[in-house]
């Protein structure tokens, strides 16, 4: 955000938690994220020191936003946020000294809805009529507090901020369209919070009608997903290069009404259904390094027509997904493990309902998948077919990444194998980066020990092995 808009958000001053900085990666190598400790700056002092919060309070409060920063799934960021909204208004100062941009429009609406509830505590209340008797507010009407005055003294530039409120209203819509109603109308209203007066607040008012009308609407079509294969690899070691195989998205659609429902999938040209995909692209190294990317991607169903859905009956739908050139032209260019998370929405185009009539869908939602990513340069075929001696002969070759990456295919039939061949007594012969490979594929396969040596390693396989 330009310096432009600083005075606009008035209500994020502070940093409360770390930050991601990642560069980008060259053709072997990868990305480190670095952890910026020095981000945690003291809170200003508290005009009524019965008020402020303990050191203790404050690191909790810090702790929920910094979870729900990092956490995607919509039902686990909303009890974060009740959480937030529930410790009431003598963290509103805290509130509003957060400076986190995964956090910046959640955090708008806890405050506002913290505001909305009660204004100021019994406590804070007090203090300020004892500091000044004339402060004193009434429950409504005229001595209520009023909304913030942001034209006053022309302090930010308008043309900024509404560039800002722009790209707020094209994500809610996004949001809104991928059937992530909740979410889409909290980014609403805390962007009509953050500026009342926009030239965008008519198109935000009609988007949290029309999200609030498509959420309590009756799920009339339920849906399942599976991805195929699990597996993809980039085609070439070129920028922006597809997969070798496209990775087909099959949507199982079934009707769970008590009627025939008529689906018009596919009417020509800007008359077809879309299948919308929210994907979260994580890539990672045998070090450890991860650099993490979101994105939309949209898919149209160009064939099907209409097809009539008797109550209880199923029809499939497919569609391929090409690549994912869209959230990182680069990425075929690393020799780096890709994991994609896909969570999906159908909106179809058109439905009518057994008499004929005009039927308003909500999207159908799909649970969330995972597909592995592998570079064009790694032997996918004879890891999956061969893992162990794969693994062996990469380890004997010092091919460090290319260890992790064979890691990432074996088996359940060969994941005691592979923890014994992976901790032999070897170790300390390979080189260092394979002696880390060695150690994170294990952390990947078993999940735990992130940051065991191999000692910690042996002694936990010792007690576990027998359990794998």
């Amino acid at each position: 955000m330009k310096a432009g808009l600083a005075a606009v958000c008035l209500l994020l001053l502070a940093a409360c938690a770390a930050s991601h900085v990642v560069d980008r990666a060259d053709r072997e190598g990868f990305v480190a994220a670095e952890t910026d400790n020095s981000a945690h700056e003291r809170s200003a002092p508290q005009a009524h020191p019965e008020l402020a919060l303990t050191s203790k309070e404050e690191g909790a409060a810090a702790l929920l936003i910094s979870k729900l920063a990092g956490t995607p799934e919509i039902a686990a960021r909303d009890r974060i946020i009740s959480q937030l909204i529930a410790l009431g208004p003598r963290y509103l100062p805290f509130f509003r000294k957060v400076d986190n941009a995964e956090v910046e429009m959640d955090l708008m609406y806890v405050i506002h809805r913290i505001e909305s509830a009660g204004g100021k505590s019994t406590a804070e209340q007090a203090a300020v009529e004892k500091d000044d008797p004339s402060k004193r507010e009434g429950t409504a009407g005229e001595d209520g507090p009023g909304a913030p005055d942001y034209n006053r003294g022309e302090e930010f530039s308008r043309d900024e901020a509404e560039k800002f409120m722009a790209v707020r209203l094209n994500q809610a819509q996004t949001l809104l369209e991928g059937g992530r109603y909740d979410t889409a109308i909290r980014i609403a209203e805390a962007a009509i919070v953050l500026l009342p007066d926009s030239k965008w607040r008519p198109e935000f008012d009609a988007l949290i009608l029309r999200a609030r009308g498509e959420g309590q609407s009756e799920m009339l079509i339920a849906g399942t997903l599976t991805l195929e294969p699990d597996v993809v690899q980039y085609a070439s070691n070129e920028r922006s290069a597809d997969f070798a195989e496209p990775l087909v998205i099959r949507c199982y659609l079934k009707n769970v009404s008590a009627q025939a429902i008529t689906l018009r999938l596919y009417e020509g040209e800007g008359k077809e259904s879309i299948v919308q995909l929210t994907v979260r692209y994580e890539q990672t190294d045998y070090q450890g390094n991860a650099m993490i990317q979101t994105g939309t991607v949209r898919l149209p169903v160009d064939s099907g027509g209409a097809i009539t859905l008797a109550p209880n009956s199923s029809h499939e739908i497919t569609v391929p997904l090409a690549g994912l050139s869209s959230l990182d032209a680069d990425a075929p260019l690393k020799m780096a493990l890709g994991i994609a998370q896909i969570e999906a929405a159908l909106r179809v185009y058109g439905a009518l309902d057994g008499e004929g009539k005009t039927l308003v869908l909500r999207p159908i939602r799909f649970a969330k998948q995972t597909v592995k990513v592998f570079p064009s340069g790694f032997d996918v075929a004879s890891a999956r077919s061969k893992p162990l001696a794969t693994l062996r002969e990469l380890m004997k070759a010092g091919k460090a990444q290319q260890v992790y990456l064979c890691s990432q295919l074996v088996d359940t039939r060969n994941t005691r194998a592979a923890g014994d061949l992976l901790l032999a007594e070897d170790f300390g012969q390979s080189p260092l980066p394979v002696q880390r490979a060695r150690l994170r594929a294990m952390h990947t396969m078993f999940n735990t020990g992130a940051t065991w040596d191999v000692r910690k390693w042996r002694e936990w396989w010792a007690d576990n092995r027998l359990r794998n």
